[in-house]
């Protein structure tokens, strides 16, 4: 089921994927398909913070660093509006046990258009 374009989705953004010198995300945090993410509608953003530490964190490699936050109808706009090869994205509801905001963009996503859409996340760092 699509996610409708007014609502904000959350990408968790690892060490992996965090330079923590420059404050830099990887163009590739989005690259591939089936990039998993969570609805804020359904769980608020400081609730957000444990279930992708959760879900997310292999500590000490792979810890949880910030929270890449963009809209719905946003992310749709990057995809069309893309110029190397325009991509329709969408948001699809994958609810699993115990995680009911889970979301996927099950479209394969470029590196280009993954750094597009990087440049356009509000990033969150917890408190």
């Amino acid at each position: 089921m699509p996610i409708e374009a007014s609502e904000d989705i959350a990408k968790a953004v690892c060490s992996d994927k965090f330079d923590a010198a420059s404050g830099e995300v990887s163009a590739s945090l989005f690259k591939g398909s089936g990039s998993s993410v969570s609805r804020l509608s359904l769980c608020p953003l400081e609730d957000t913070w444990d279930m992708f530490r959760y879900r997310v964190e292999k500590p000490p490699q792979r810890t949880l660093e910030r929270i890449g936050v963009i809209n719905v109808g946003r992310l749709e706009q990057i995809g069309r509006d893309f110029k190397d090869n325009p991509t329709p994205l969408t948001v699809e509801a994958v609810p699993l046990e115990g995680y009911l905001s889970h979301a996927e963009i099950p479209q394969k996503i470029s590196r280009g258009l993954s750094n597009e859409i990087v440049k356009n996340l509000v990033l969150k760092q917890e408190r």
